[in-house]
């Protein structure tokens, strides 16, 4: 019918502003916790340099 609901991080709607789509908050939701991942045979250098960045970053609180 063309509706979905989503749940997403709430940092989302800062990079994600898109006129047709309506945020609504789930204040009791609690934190979403997500991760980058990648397949192991997929690894080269182009993978590793950025996750060698987010590795050395830590985590990153919202």
């Amino acid at each position: 019918m063309g509706d979905i609901v989503h749940t997403f991080p709430g940092h989302v709607t800062r990079y994600w502003g898109m006129p047709n789509i309506r945020w609504i908050p789930l204040p009791d939701r609690g934190t979403l916790r997500f991760a980058l991942v990648w397949r192991t045979e997929a690894g080269n250098d182009l993978v590793r340099a950025p996750a060698a960045t987010v590795r050395d970053l830590g985590v990153l609180r919202f």
